[in-house]
C-alpha cells in the first residue's frame, strides 16, 4: 500500500519494504501463533489436573468406604501447604445436597443450570470470573453425584503473561535486527544492478564499443549483461552502417549529380550545334540513369520495412529464373559464355520450386552473372544449380584473381569495391544488394575459391 501511491522508489527500497513487511507479518503471525497454541496447552493442562482431582477426592468420599470430611480436609490442608495445585477446591453434591466441601469455600459451588447440563453431557467445562470449572456427573449404588471442581491457574498463568512479554520483546528487537538484515541483504543484492546502471550511464553512440562485464555478479545479472552485450553488438553494426552507408552514399550520388550540372551548365553557356546537343543530351540521360540506378540500390539496400520470412513469398520455379537472367545478361554482354547445368533430382518439379519474390530474385541473379562476367578473365561463366528433397543450392563460378583477406571481408558492404576493380565501372552496390535480397528470402550467400575460380554459392533453407 505504501508503494501504489508512489511509483518513485528505487528498486532498493521496493525490495527492502515488500521484504520487511513480509517479515514482520510472518515473525508476527508465528509469535502469535506460539502464544495461542502454549495458551490452549496451558487450558488443557490445568483442566486435567482439574479433572484429576475431582476423581481422587470422589473416590477418597465415596468409593473408599466414605472417608470423613474431616480427614479430607486434613488431606486438602497438606495438599495446600505442600504448594501442590494451589487455590482449587472440590466439592461434591449428591443432587442438590453438599457431599463434601472445602473448609476454605467461600462461595457455594451449586448452579442448578450447569448440574442439569452435566447430567446431560457427563461433563463440561467452563469457566467463573478468574476461576475455571470442571464439572462431573456420577452414579454409585443408585446414587447421582456431581462432582464441582473449581480453582485459578496461578502457575499456569504467570508463565503466559512471562510468555507474552518475552514474545513482545521479542517482536520488537526481532524487527529491529530484521530490517537491518534485510537493508544490508537487499544492498548488497542489488550492488550488480547498481553497477550494471552505472556502466550502462557511460554507454553513448559515441563508446558502442564498450561491452558489460558477465562474470562475478550472479546468475541472473550475467544474463542480462550478455543479452545487453549482444544488442550493443547489433547497434554498433547498425550504426556503422547507417554511418558508413551516408558517407558512400553521398559521395556516389555526388559523381553523377556534379556531372549533371556540369553538363548543363555547359549546354547553357554555350551555343552547342545540333550534333553536340544531341551528345550533351546522351551523357544527360546516361548519368540520369546511373543515378536511377545507385537511387534504387539504395532504396533496396536501406529498406527495412521488408519482412525476411521468405515463407511469405509464393512459389515460383527457380530453374526458369535462373534462365530469365541468363538471357537478360546475354542481352547486356552479347559475346558473353553463359552455361547451365541442373544437378540433383531435376526431374521431380516440387524440387525446383522456392517461395521468391521473382522480381527481386531475377534482379539478384543479374547482379551475381554481371559481377562474375565483369571480373572473369575469360568472359566465361557457370552456373550449377543443385537441387533434392532437403536442399537447393545455387554456384555461379567464373575464373578471375583471387580476393584479398580485405576484399573478402568487406566485398558485401555497400560502396565497397576491390582492389581489382580500378578498370570496371560500377557503384559497389551490386553485391550488397544481392545480399540483402538473398537474406530477405531467409536464404545465406557465401564467397569461396576453389580450383582457380571464385564461386559465389546461394543456399535456400
Amino acid at each position: 500500500m505504501i508503494l501504489k501511491g508512489n511509483k518513485n522508489y528505487s528498486l532498493r527500497v521496493r525490495f527492502a519494504l515488500g521484504f520487511g513487511v513480509l517479515f514482520t507479518v510472518f515473525l508476527a503471525s508465528t509469535l502469535i501463533f506460539i502464544y495461542i497454541m502454549f495458551a490452549k496447552f496451558r487450558k488443557n493442562e490445568f483442566y486435567t489436573r482439574l479433572h484429576d482431582r475431582g476423581q481422587a477426592f470422589y473416590k477418597m468420599v465415596i468409593d473408599e468406604d466414605r472417608i470423613d470430611n474431616q480427614q479430607m480436609h486434613l488431606i486438602e490442608k497438606k495438599l495446600f501447604s505442600s504448594g501442590i495445585t494451589p487455590r482449587i477446591r472440590v466439592m461434591i453434591f449428591s443432587d442438590t445436597s453438599v457431599i463434601y466441601s472445602p473448609t476454605n469455600n467461600k462461595t457455594s459451588l451449586y448452579d442448578p443450570v450447569l448440574f442439569a447440563d452435566v447430567r446431560k453431557k457427563k461433563q463440561v467445562v467452563t469457566a467463573k470470573g478468574d476461576e475455571e470449572i470442571i464439572a462431573s456427573f456420577k452414579e454409585f449404588n443408585g446414587q447421582h453425584f456431581y462432582v464441582v471442581v473449581a480453582g485459578y491457574d496461578q502457575w499456569g498463568k504467570t508463565k503466559l503473561d512471562f510468555l507474552k512479554w518475552l514474545m513482545i520483546a521479542v517482536y520488537v528487537s526481532g524487527l529491529l535486527i530484521g530490517w537491518v538484515a534485510i537493508f544490508f541483504f537487499v544492498k548488497r543484492a542489488i550492488k550488480p544492478l547498481a553497477v550494471l546502471k552505472d556502466n550502462l550511464n557511460n554507454i553513448t553512440h559515441n563508446n558502442l564499443h564498450i561491452r558489460l562485464p558477465e562474470t562475478g555478479q550472479g546468475e541472473e545479472v550475467n544474463s542480462l549483461s550478455a543479452n545487453f552485450n549482444q544488442m550493443l553488438s547489433r547497434l554498433e553494426q547498425s550504426f556503422s552502417f547507417q554511418r558508413d552507408f551516408v558517407h558512400y552514399a553521398s559521395h556516389e550520388l555526388r559523381t553523377p549529380l556534379t556531372a549533371m550540372v556540369n553538363l548543363t551548365e555547359s549546354a547553357v553557356n554555350n551555343k552547342t550545334s545540333n550534333g553536340q546537343s544531341e551528345d550533351i543530351f546522351k551523357q544527360l540521360l546516361s548519368q540520369q540513369k546511373r543515378l536511377a540506378d545507385i537511387t534504387n540500390s539504395l532504396l533496396l539496400i536501406s529498406d527495412q520495412k521488408v519482412s525476411g520470412n521468405g515463407q511469405a513469398y509464393p512459389m515460383v520455379r527457380l530453374d526458369e529464373i535462373i534462365f530469365r537472367s541468363v538471357d537478360i545478361t546475354k542481352d547486356l554482354f552479347p559475346d558473353a559464355d553463359i552455361t547451365v547445368n541442373i544437378e540433383g533430382n531435376p526431374s521431380n518439379e516440387s524440387f525446383l520450386l522456392i517461395h521468391a519474390n521473382e522480381p527481386l530474385m531475377l534482379m539478384a541473379f543479374n547482379n551475381l552473372l554481371k559481377n562474375a562476367l565483369q571480373y572473369s578473365t575469360d568472359r566465361r561463366v557457370k552456373v550449377v544449380v543443385g537441387v533434392n528433397h532437403n536442399y537447393k543450392e545455387i554456384r555461379f563460378i567464373n575464373s578471375g584473381n583471387y580476393f584479398t583477406n580485405e576484399d573478402k571481408s568487406k566485398m558485401f558492404t555497400p560502396f565497397y569495391r576491390g582492389s581489382n576493380a580500378n578498370r570496371i565501372k560500377g557503384h559497389g552496390l551490386g553485391l550488397p544488394l544481392v545480399k540483402q535480397i538473398i537474406q530477405l528470402h531467409s536464404a545465406a550467400i557465401r564467397y569461396t575459391y576453389e580450383k582457380d575460380a571464385n564461386v559465389f554459392t546461394i543456399s535456400f533453407y
